[in-house]
Parts: structure tokens; sequence; C-alpha cells
């Protein structure tokens, strides 16, 4: 008779069911990501295009990776790509890979321990 792999457990092997009827599932990454930027209050975008134009499409920091990466051409790039922030009046060197660190932290004041716990939630459309 062929012996089994240490590892195998089949019929005759064990009797203890392995089943995951009682596992807890994480929520995938993207998940945790949008959730913990749920409350996040809304406000006006103020990326300046090389015109002078203010963007001013409502964003939160949720929304912010997807509306800078679509809007505003900040993607496809390489992770130390040195970047200017065009928000009005900054003009601050950052790296692509810390570019949205930065808009939610100083532009839309998301403290990266406690979020926004201490401003009041404005929501969009009223």
């Amino acid at each position: 008779m062929e012996r089994m792999p240490e590892h195998y457990i089949g019929p005759g092997t064990s009797s203890t069911s392995h089943t995951l009827t009682n596992a807890t599932q994480e929520a995938p990454a993207s998940d945790r990501r949008t959730s913990r930027y749920a409350s996040c209050p809304w406000t006006l975008c103020l990326y300046t295009d090389p015109e002078g134009c203010e963007c001013l499409d409502p964003i939160d920091c949720g929304t912010a990776p997807s509306h800078f990466k679509n809007k505003h051409g900040i993607a496809n790039m390489g992770r130390e790509v040195e970047l200017v922030c065009a928000w009005q009046s900054c003009g601050c060197q950052v790296t692509r890979h810390n570019y949205i660190r930065h808009i939610r932290g100083y532009h839309l004041k998301h403290d990266r321990v406690v979020g926004h716990a201490n401003q009041s939630v404005i929501r969009r459309g009223g």
C-alpha cells in the first residue's frame, strides 16, 4: 500500500472536520480603504491647471485617488517621480507615491491616526 504524505488528510487518517464554518472573512483591502474614508467630509478640489483654472469638483479622502488619476493624470508614473502639487497656492514637491497622502493630509485635513474626528462632516448635496 502506498504511503500518504504527512500533510495528507483523507479518509481514515483523521476524523476531525476541517471546514471554514466558523472562520471570519476579512474585507478585501479596497473595501477597508473605502470604509476608512466613508465619513470624510467633501470639499472642492482646488487643483489648478496650467491656465490657472481650479478644478472645483467635489472630492473626499475616498474619492481622491481615482479623481487625481482620471481627472488630473496622476497615473502610470514611477513611485519616485517628483511632482509639484498644483493645489491652489501649494507648490510642495512630493513623490508620486506620497501624492495622495499629501492631498489627504495637507489639503483635505485627514489626520492619519484619527481621520476627521474633530471636524464636522458636510455631506454632498446638503
